[in-house]
Formats: structure tokens, C-alpha cells, sequence
């Protein structure tokens, strides 16, 4: 069984190795292979280096990059739009089953094509298209958000097999009458046992809140978090120190900082792997803090709660699935988070007792719990295309 993965994701490509900025790192694709002999990757090639994060490549041969040109650009897209047509109809036609990751223009192709041509396909809805679009940053995405939406919702009414990453969010906003499942594609291998946090990290003086995020987008909501600490009483905003890790041009953030007087609270600490290295970050910090505009299921958010942190979030995509009311607030509303972060420095046995209620929350998230999940899904699609093959 060959499958094809649709996404607009930017790899990077040196010395035969494919890079991702981390979404994508070589352990995900056990996700398919373990069900299909072979997957095609459709994407897009990054220029940038500072793309270079983790490795996306495997050596076994099952998972094969074919990375586009065509579409470094908004205008250029638009000029190549046929070009690109005409390799995802072969590459679908190749296939015995594509997969798109939504929302994605690439994706919104190929998907439109397998509904018209009657081909097989799997969406996996990742976020919304409305907030993703609308919260990009640019006027074209503001734009082009709302015939987004329209044809994300066409596309997964159509689906025979639809993938949500939250259990309710997304599934309300695209319905299908197609065979689902909620799976999380943030995949978790172990969790900090209760009796192994270290309490300190909550009961210093100085509160250490983190957020992962590129500094290339706005809707992480980096600017929401310096604000919110801006708006705290001085006794207690010179006892926190904020850690930002991502990739990008931090600039815009260094700017913001120095005029709301935070510049001595702040530490960049730039792109970090997924694994070992990201996990003892996030096993020292205090609080863990996602203010984001737009969201799926939020890979840092999650994975800083195995490691124990309590959480701060927004109510965008999926965070409502995983956070408490009390401790949720309205994108952009830095007011609210201001108030929590006071909230939590006051309380710290209510700091320690979100720590370890983290840890029980992300438990459903592990990988032998989603592999589980995951398998059910693809047996049942396996069966179906062997079907159409006999």
C-alpha cells in the first residue's frame, strides 16, 4: 500500500539529509509506515537554514520527499498553480490513498482533487483555517480566510476518513459524515512521575514561565505574554523570568520588551530538538504559558505538562481540552493572563497541585495510548482499500 502526504510544511534539504523546523522529526513518520509499505511526501523546500531543526529523513527507503519549488510564494503558487495541479493529479493517481494535513493550501489541492476525481483520502485536521489564515500576520491571509474556511469544510464534509487532533473543537467546526477518530499528533514517550518533581521549582522566589514558539509568526501571542507580565505589580513582575525558545528573527520581541521595561526578565534560548534536550528545559521551568491566536493541539503546551508544568492557555483550537476553565483565557486577553500568573505566584500549593493534575491530564497522550487509537483507524481503512483493490 503506497499513501501520499500532502502539507504546505518548509523542509530543508543539505548534504541529501531533510531537515524540519520541528514539526516533523524522523520518528513521526512511524505514524504511517507502520500501516502503508511506502509514503510519498508532498511539501515545500526551505531556503532558509534556520529551517535545519531536526532530522525529517529516514534511511529504510518507506518515506520519500518530493519537495516542490514551485510554491516559495504567495505569487509564485499563483503563477505555477497548474504545474502543481498536474504533479499532485499523478502523484494521488500513484497513490492508493492520500493523506492532507488541513488547513494547508497544498493540502486544500490535493483534497479538492481526490473529491472531485473520487479518490481515497484521509484528512488530518490540525487547526482551524478561519484562525490560521486570519491570525498569519498578512492582508492576504486575512484575506483568503474565509474562502478557506468554505472549502476546509467542502473538503472534510467529503472525506471518507477524517483525523481531528482535539476531541471536540475541531470535529464541531468541520463535521463529516466519514469514519473518525481523535488523535492527538503530538506523541508523548514518557511522563515525570509525581514523586519525582522537584518541588523548588515552584516555591522560589523567582517564577521561570516559558513558551515555545517561532518569532517568524504573531499568532503565538509572545508580544500577549510580555504585556501580561508588564501588568503585573512590581514586587512580583522582578521575580519572574520569561523563556522564549523558537526559531526566527527575535528582533520585534527585544523591541517590546525594552519599551514595556522587561528586556532584564527575558532569555532567548532559540530552537531547541524535540527529546531530551527540549524535556529538561521544560522539567526546570515554573509555568508553562500558550496565549496563542490560533492552535491544533499545541505540541510545547503538552509536552511541557509531562514534564510536570502547570499550564496557562488560551481557549484557541484544542488548549480548552486540556486546561481548566480557571486557568483559561480569551486570545489577546493579557489582562486575564496577568491576573492568573498573580494568581499562581500568590498560591504556590496551587502551582505544585496544577503540576502534578499536568501530568495526569497528558497521560491519554502517550504514545502506547494513541498507537492504540491509530491503529483501529488505518486497520479499518487498510480493509477498505483492499476491498476496491479485489
Amino acid at each position: 500500500m503506497k499513501a501520499l502526504f500532502v502539507h504546505d510544511h518548509p523542509f530543508y534539504i543539505e548534504d541529501k539529509e531533510v531537515y524540519s523546523g520541528g514539526s516533523f522529526p524522523t520518528s513521526l513518520w512511524e505514524n504511517y509506515t507502520t500501516y502503508f509499505d511506502s509514503v510519498n511526501v508532498f511539501a515545500r523546500i526551505s531556503k532558509n537554514p534556520s529551517t535545519k531543526v531536526v532530522k525529517s529523513s529516514v534511511n529504510d527507503g518507506k518515506v520519500i520527499f518530493d519537495l516542490t519549488e514551485n510554491y516559495s510564494s504567495i505569487p509564485k503558487l499563483v503563477f505555477n498553480l497548474n504545474t502543481i495541479k498536474k504533479e499532485l493529479h499523478e502523484k494521488i493517481n500513484n497513490s492508493n490513498i492520500t493523506i492532507v494535513r488541513l488547513p494547508s493550501i497544498l493540502g486544500f489541492i490535493a483534497g479538492y482533487i481526490c473529491v472531485r476525481n473520487r479518490k481515497p483520502f484521509i484528512v488530518e485536521q490540525v487547526g482551524s483555517s478561519r484562525e490560521n489564515y486570519i491570525t498569519n500576520g498578512s492582508l492576504k491571509g486575512k484575506l483568503i480566510s474565509s474562502f478557506a474556511e468554505r472549502l476546509n469544510r467542502y473538503i472534510v464534509r467529503k472525506a471518507q476518513y477524517v483525523y481531528y487532533v482535539t476531541k471536540t473543537k475541531l470535529q464541531n467546526d468541520y463535521p463529516t459524515k466519514g469514519l473518525t477518530t481523535s488523535i492527538s499528533n503530538v506523541i508523548l514517550r514518557e511522563l515525570i512521575n509525581k514523586n519525582d518533581l522537584d518541588n523548588s521549582r515552584f516555591q522560589n522566589d523567582t517564577l521561570k514561565i516559558g513558551l515555545i514558539g517561532g518569532f517568524d509568526v504573531s499568532y503565538k501571542g509572545q508580544d500577549i505574554l510580555l504585556k501580561a507580565v508588564s501588568s503585573l505589580d512590581h514586587n512580583i513582575k522582578r521575580n519572574i523570568e520569561l523563556y522564549f525558545v523558537g526559531i526566527g528573527d527575535y528582533s520585534w520581541l527585544v523591541k517590546l520588551a525594552k519599551t514595556l521595561g522587561l528586556i532584564e526578565n527575558i532569555k532567548f534560548i532559540g530552537p531547541k530538538e524535540s527529546g531530551k534536550d527540549i524535556f529538561n528545559f521544560l522539567s526546570n521551568l515554573s509555568l508553562y504559558i500558550q496565549p496563542s491566536f490560533t492552535e491544533g493541539m499545541p505540541r510545547g503546551m503538552l509536552e511541557a505538562m509531562s514534564m510536570g508544568c502547570p499550564v496557562l492557555g488560551s481557549t484557541a483550537g484544542g488548549i480548552a481540552d486540556i486546561v481548566e476553565d480557571d486557568f483559561l483565557h480569551k486570545p489577546g486577553d493579557f489582562i486575564r493572563i496577568s491576573e492568573q500568573i498573580e494568581n499562581l505566584y500568590t498560591d504556590r500549593d496551587l502551582l505544585v497541585s496544577e503540576a502534578k493534575r499536568s501530568i495526569v491530564i497528558v497521560e491519554p497522550y502517550l504514545k502506547i495510548n494513541l498507537d492504540t487509537k491509530r491503529k483501529e483507524f488505518y486497520t479499518k481503512i487498510i480493509q477498505d482499500l483492499k476491498k476496491d483493490l479485489y
